[in-house]
């Protein structure tokens, strides 16, 4: 006996969000761990923890505003300020010291795992707004 399809497709949505939910916890965990793991405090070099603070921001200062947006789009926009704001903190860091800003993306990239939470931040804020997020068809009119 199987359940009727609406009931079935029901439960595969949410298995989905849940599956989806737990791969952005997993990732942010991941960003939030490498952050720790490769921050040098004796230089005072946290700059992990900048990218996921910025991150963070940019996505809650962007999801209210695009959460009437079809799924889809509103997701671009939150992947866009996810990842914008993780690495404009090293930017401006570069802009202010007057090093240049290649060099100090290089040097983040290399010593403080900018690499690993530049990438894993915006994934995990996209599962998560998968998760938040329910899928609706378009309507037929």
């Amino acid at each position: 006996m199987n359940p009727p399809a609406s009931d079935y497709s029901l439960m595969r949505r949410a298995a989905g969000r849940r599956l989806a939910a737990a791969a952005g916890v997993g990732a942010l965990g991941l960003a939030a761990f490498v952050a720790g793991r490769e921050s040098i405090p004796e230089l005072r070099v946290y700059d992990g923890f900048w990218m996921l603070l910025w991150g963070t921001v940019a996505v809650v200062v962007v999801a209210p505003m695009v959460w009437r947006w079809p799924r889809e789009r509103s997701l671009l926009a939150v992947i866009a300020a996810a990842v914008i704001g993780c690495w404009a903190p090293l930017i401006v860091s570069a802009l202010r010291n007057g090093i240049p800003v290649m060099a100090r993306l290089k040097g983040s990239w290399m010593l403080a795992g900018a690499g690993v939470v530049g990438l894993a931040a915006p994934v995990g804020y996209a599962c998560l707004w998968l998760a938040l997020r329910e899928h609706r068809p378009p309507r037929q009119s």
